[in-house]
């Protein structure tokens, strides 16, 4: 290649850096038209249609240079970074073990394997993920994808605290890696903790603004904010009816004044406890949370919150019609009850089925002589 062409690598590398991906994809089409051959060109262009969401674009360009080239583990490894992007991680797995076969060093294609298998997603590939994992760890600490990796994979095995740890040893490498931030930020709407993971999209949008799942995530997330309020009202009318039916039993009529004026307070408390947690939110938070209001969960969620408040009013003083417009508030709440139950619940449900599953197929590999050789 002549100086004509180094150059025009370099300033393909300089658009790839600064994501102007459409531009570094002409000057290397450009390139190409002179050197149809050249591998680290062709190789570059395939990343850059991958990054530009044309994948069969992609795999035909990746595909010429296998072609040609003689060292193909790198070019087998971005043609399972295109697979795993069009959603075949079967076939990105056979990429990535053909690439670690020519390079068994190679962080990437440990990383890349583990990816793929852990996508895949059944317990005894992701127990063989999690060994690949640990390999591209060992090679490459300094790496911020590897321990978005490490994340993930505590993640889908139940072990919330050793992924957020992971997701921090990524962000103390690079600040602004945004897909560590994502993924902090989905770990906390896992938990259904709304404002943290308001927060942490926030944070991601910042980093990554064109990203299309953390700006939905980050909508998502925004209307679950109101959703917590009509969670704590209910609870807060919970508590008072069920505090008045005691002492109703003992004062009779004599409470009734004492019942209407806390069920006046309960509402303009709950919407005190609504402005601080405004106020604690950044100003993107607070911007979508405006922009939700109009959105079909929000009108639903502020409509049952009026209907409680209503139920709340008139059961002071008729009970029965105050218990009848609380019925659907009560079952709505009911039912975000158990979902958010059932996620808390996951993680430990995920952390006991791995551990039971690697102990038993360790007895199995140490039962089984030369079983161990099959399992990845």
């Amino acid at each position: 290649m002549g100086d004509a062409g180094i150059t025009a690598q370099e300033r393909a590398l300089a658009l790839i850096r600064v994501g102007r991906h459409a531009d570094a994809a002409r000057v290397l089409t450009d390139l190409l038209a002179e050197q149809p051959e050249h591998v680290g060109v062709l190789l570059m262009l395939a990343r850059c249609r991958r990054e530009l969401g044309q994948l069969a674009e992609a795999m035909r360009v990746v595909d010429r240079a296998l072609g040609v080239a003689v060292a193909k583990e790198h070019l087998l490894a971005e043609k399972a970074r295109i697979l795993l992007a069009a959603g075949h991680p079967g076939h990105a797995a056979a990429a990535a073990q053909r690439a670690l076969e020519l390079a068994p060093g190679s962080w990437e294609a440990n990383a890349l394997l583990a990816e793929a298998l852990l996508t895949l997603g059944n317990p005894t590939r992701v127990v063989v993920a999690r060994r690949y994992a640990d390999t591209a760890l060992d090679l490459a600490r300094h790496i911020p994808d590897v321990h978005l990796l490490d994340a993930r994979l505590h993640a889908r095995m139940g072990r919330p605290r050793a992924a957020r740890e992971a997701c921090r040893q990524a962000l103390a490498l690079d600040p602004a890696y945004e897909p560590a931030l994502r993924q902090l930020a989905l770990l906390d709407a896992a938990r259904d903790r709304a404002g943290r993971a308001a927060r942490g999209f926030t944070a991601a949008l910042a980093a990554a603004p064109q990203n299309p799942g953390a700006a939905a995530a980050h909508e998502a997330v925004a209307a679950a904010l109101c959703w917590r309020l009509f969670d704590l009202l209910v609870l807060a009318t919970l508590g008072h009816w069920a505090l008045f039916t005691a002492i109703a039993g003992a004062l009779g009529d004599a409470a009734r004044p004492a019942r209407l004026a806390a069920a006046l307070a309960v509402p303009p408390l709950v919407a005190a406890v609504g402005v601080l947690a405004w106020r604690r939110q950044p100003a993107a938070v607070r911007w979508q949370l405006r922009r939700q209001l109009r959105s079909t969960s929000v009108v639903l969620c502020l409509l049952l919150t009026l209907t409680v408040t209503a139920g709340l009013v008139v059961g002071s003083s008729a009970p029965v019609p105050g218990a009848l417009l609380l019925v659907p508030g009560c079952a709505v709440f009911a039912f975000r009850a158990w979902r958010q139950l059932s996620r808390r619940a996951a993680p430990a449900v995920r952390w006991l089925g791995y551990r039971i599953w690697t102990r038993l197929a360790a007895r199995t590999t140490v039962s089984t002589p030369g079983a161990g050789a099959g399992t990845s």
